[in-house]
């Protein structure tokens, strides 16, 4: 039996293409798994910046929200007083001008 030099070397360069060729095709499918990998954490991410954002606002406009309420209940709280302190400036006009209505008449007959 003659070893035919050809047949080998076709038979080697037939096994390197097919050796090179799985290598390849592993080397892309691992690229694209980590690349699909890469994307969910991307999006995992995004969704998580989104959901954070959103929680946020929530919490800022609550924060906004419950300081609107304090200043209005500060302001009608100085309008409280504001007319607490004008009834009782009425009730010493009054009582200044029954004083002098009184007394208006005791000076005049003198």
């Amino acid at each position: 039996m003659k070893f035919d030099l050809s047949l080998a070397g076709f038979t080697l360069s037939f096994i390197v293409a097919v050796s090179g060729w799985l290598f390849r095709w592993s080397d892309k499918q691992k690229f694209e798994r980590q690349q699909a990998s890469l994307e969910k954490q991307q999006a995992i991410a995004k969704a998580e910046a989104a959901a954070e954002k959103k929680v946020n606002e929530a919490r800022d406009f609550n924060h906004l929200l419950n300081n609107q309420r304090q200043i209005s209940e500060g302001i009608i709280t100085g309008f409280d007083d504001v007319e607490e302190k004008i009834d009782h400036l009425r009730e010493l006009i009054l009582r200044v001008e029954s004083y002098l209505i009184r007394n208006q008449g005791i000076n005049h007959h003198e």
